[in-house]
């Protein structure tokens, strides 16, 4: 089973409707991974639906035994700017104008922002070297850096652990934790659909196995929950 820490960085805006207040769209600090899934290929939509009904759980059960996580912000910074556009139709046809377009405000990613997110894999992956990202399709350079030492452990760290090795716990996706091996402690990014994410995860110990791995000259040691697949149901046996 091999790891791979993959930073993503910008070279475009970044923009994704996570928060709409009034007129203002925000982008959230993340990448969910379902997004990511979709980005590298992994899962493939068809291009129409005739019912705008997203069908995540038939289409991410074909990854097979691959699995990315959420991507966290490591660094970068926001832009905000206005837009000022017309709707969008398929159909010509007269309608009385109300008189002004449609604009607001959004909140994006700056180029040079880096994103950064954890694969695991049971064969040899292929990486692009870039992704299309968000709703203006950015251009987003993929590197990556395969683990130097991963080991796997019954237990989760404990806090003096933690401290003591630096352990750096991802972004994680509730739906794809199985039923038996979720956290106790943890907090929800509340609007990261369609799946909510969590981070600073607190587990009690007896979920395990966990997988521990540290990325070329950094100390930081990064722990995984070893039983993650999508919808917590695709798991790699050899995991």
């Amino acid at each position: 089973m091999q790891i791979y820490r993959c930073d993503l960085v910008l070279h475009d805006y970044l923009f994704f409707a996570t928060t709409e207040r009034g007129k203002v769209a925000e982008t959230g600090a993340f990448i969910h991974n379902y997004a990511l899934t979709y980005a590298l290929g992994w899962a493939v939509a068809p291009w129409y639906n005739e019912i705008q009904k997203p069908r995540y759980r038939e289409q991410l059960a074909l990854v097979g035994n691959r699995y990315i996580t959420p991507a966290s912000l490591v660094r970068g910074s926001y832009l905000t700017t206005q837009y000022n556009t017309l709707s969008e139709s398929y159909r010509l046809e007269q309608i009385q104008s109300a008189g002004y377009p449609n604009w607001g405000f959004i909140k994006v990613f700056r180029p040079g922002s880096l994103f950064r997110c954890y694969m695991l894999s049971a064969e040899d992956p292929h990486f692009p070297r870039y992704l299309r990202l968000g709703k203006f399709m950015a251009k987003a350079e993929v590197q990556t850096t395969p683990a130097t030492n991963t080991q796997t452990r019954l237990g989760a760290f404990n806090e003096q652990e933690t401290r003591k090795q630096g352990v750096v716990h991802p972004l994680l996706t509730w739906n794809d934790l199985p039923s038996s091996g979720r956290p106790i402690v943890y907090d929800i990014l509340a609007n990261a659909l369609p799946s909510r994410l969590i981070e600073h995860a607190v587990f009690t110990g007896i979920e395990g196995p966990y997988l521990t791995a540290t990325f070329g000259d950094d100390p930081a040691v990064v722990q995984l929950p070893a039983r993650m697949g999508y919808y917590g149901e695709h798991l790699c046996s050899s995991w």
